[in-house]
């Protein structure tokens, strides 16, 4: 069952989602004791958006044309989520806990996605294996064989896409931090082109050159998360709005 369909089942609740989240987050815990892809998941986050979303489809609210609704969504951990720790992979960010959403969260949310954590990194992006992870963080490790690396530096978003169904990670690239490790972990990896996507809320590496993009294992739901991010934010004059 691909993302498109999952959300269907959501809409016509023939899935219960907060019970369908509770489990997803006990999954990516134990992934997480096996294979170190998260650095901090965001239950309380996503339980509630759950609870949410369950309560506005018993009221019959309009929100059955979201285009993310209940579907999980993962995010590197130098994109801001408000009130869920962001460090960019850097002891020295242990502890905050930004004030605001990043743009492409925003999105997220408007949409019906539900954050369920930030993935593993080379400390702000600088690297391109997942093994310069910072003081304190664990080396994610490679999906099909542990001794071997997550590519970099969205590395932990890359191997979670691989081991979680449903699901659907948000990356960031400077210079192939998104392609490269969707390649080491067998998922596709979309980089869109500069501008395309709001950088605001990105802790980032070198401006000028950061995308935030998606990765999936599958191109249709790479491609799906890039639909809901894409587009014009007034804080970011490089964005445009691409026909919208």
């Amino acid at each position: 069952m691909n993302t498109k369909e999952f959300i269907e089942k959501i809409k016509a609740q023939e899935i219960d989602i907060v019970e369908h989240t509770y489990k997803l987050i006990e999954e990516c815990k134990e992934i997480n004791k096996e294979y170190d892809y998260f650095n901090a998941i965001a239950e309380d986050l996503a339980l509630n958006s759950a609870r949410e979303i369950k309560i506005q489809l018993k009221q019959k609210a309009k929100i059955k044309n979201k285009k993310l609704l209940g579907a999980a969504i993962s995010v590197k951990d130098a994109i801001c989520v408000k009130d869920v720790e962001t460090t960019a992979g850097s002891k020295i960010l242990q502890g905050y806990k930004p004030l605001f959403d990043a743009f492409v969260i925003q999105k997220v949310k408007e949409e019906g996605g539900i954050i369920i954590g930030k993935t593993s990194q080379d400390e702000f992006g600088f690297g391109g294996f997942s093994v310069n992870v910072g003081i304190g963080f664990k080396v994610p490790k490679n999906p099909f064989d542990r001794e071997r690396s997550c590519g970099g530096s969205s590395g932990g978003a890359a191997g979670l896409a691989q081991k979680l169904s449903n699901h659907i990670a948000l990356g960031e690239s400077t210079g192939g931090s998104i392609v490269e490790p969707a390649s080491f972990c067998g998922v596709y990896g979309l980089c869109p082109t500069y501008g395309r996507v709001s950088r605001y809320g990105l802790i980032d590496l070198s401006m000028s050159l950061d995308q935030i993009g998606t990765l999936a294992n599958n191109v249709e739901n790479a491609a799906l998360l890039l639909s809901v991010i894409e587009g014009k934010d007034e804080k970011d004059t490089k964005t445009e709005d691409f026909g919208k």
